[in-house]
């Protein structure tokens, strides 16, 4: 059986990593060798994940082929020698086939690039697939152009590099009640389990146990309310009424109707929430 190991981070599911994924279904059963724990063996700053851990089975159950996804700790591998990094693959995940990115580096110091990698391939007997990056609006799909389109509320860009909508991942907990005695019942995410965008009232389509239904979100620090509040993710399900506490909840991101403002008073806040809901409901039924 051929083996089709694709590498990379795989932390956004982008379009440019769905195009690895491919490359790999083309040439055999494919794997997504997924490298983990990067911010920690370099120092860098921690960040929420881009897909929450519970929607990647979701995504790449649209991928073709269904790879499997398989984690690889770079801790271990950041010093292995290139050449033993790939008698590794070949030893240890059977790798016949080796799909790539066109700026894949590996090896101690980064020493290899798709030329070394390609001869150290053919050593091992693995063919090596390189491919180049998926271009979205003429710059290439990549996890950090869907970070910085997050952080600027660009749900469009972010919308065109993931091939899907950027989809926020938590559990309903108790908040303050405040929604519901101004008429507004929410249901509270905290901060969520993966990237949110930049703060303000988004319209979403929200993912509740089987259902899908128009939501009005806001994400911010509820400035009206109390100034210093920890960043919280609450949604607002018209025309919907139960009890979801506990439950798992999926916010898929539509359009950003205002940036997150203070009201005077509650009675403006309430006002506000009446106008972005009526905008919520006629953008989603359009």
């Amino acid at each position: 059986m051929t083996l089709a190991v694709a590498i990379g981070k795989f932390d956004a599911l982008h379009l440019g990593h769905r195009a690895l994924a491919e490359r790999a279904a083309a040439c055999g059963r494919p794997v997504l060798l997924r490298l983990t724990g990067l911010a920690e063996a370099f120092g860098w700053p921690a960040r929420s994940p881009l897909v929450a851990e519970s929607d990647r089975t979701r995504v790449l159950a649209t991928w073709p082929g269904l790879p499997e996804e398989r984690n690889a700790p770079i801790a271990g591998l950041r010093d292995l020698p290139a050449e033993t990094f790939v008698a590794w693959l070949a030893e240890q995940h059977g790798a016949t086939v080796l799909v790539v990115g066109a700026d894949f580096r590996c090896g101690r110091g980064r020493s290899a690039g798709v030329v070394e990698l390609a001869q150290l391939c053919a050593v091992q007997g693995l063919r090596l697939e390189v491919v180049p990056p998926l271009l979205v609006e003429g710059a290439a799909a990549s996890s950090s152009r869907v970070r910085q389109a997050l952080a600027a509320a660009d749900l469009a860009t972010a919308s065109a590099c993931l091939g899907r909508s950027h989809r926020l991942c938590g559990t309903v907990q108790r908040g303050d009640g405040r929604g519901r005695t101004l008429g507004f019942p929410t249901a509270n995410l905290g901060a969520g389990d993966n990237q949110v965008p930049a703060d303000g009232v988004y319209a979403a389509w929200a993912i509740l146990g089987g259902q899908r239904l128009p939501a009005a979100v806001n994400i911010g620090h509820l400035p009206t309310v109390g100034g210093g509040r920890p960043l919280t993710v609450e949604a607002h399900l018209p025309g919907w009424s139960g009890d979801c506490y506990g439950q798992v909840l999926g916010l898929d991101l539509v359009a950003r109707l205002r940036p997150e403002q203070r009201f005077a008073d509650l009675t403006a806040l309430r006002q506000g929430i009446v106008s972005d809901v009526a905008a919520v409901t006629t953008l989603l039924a359009g």
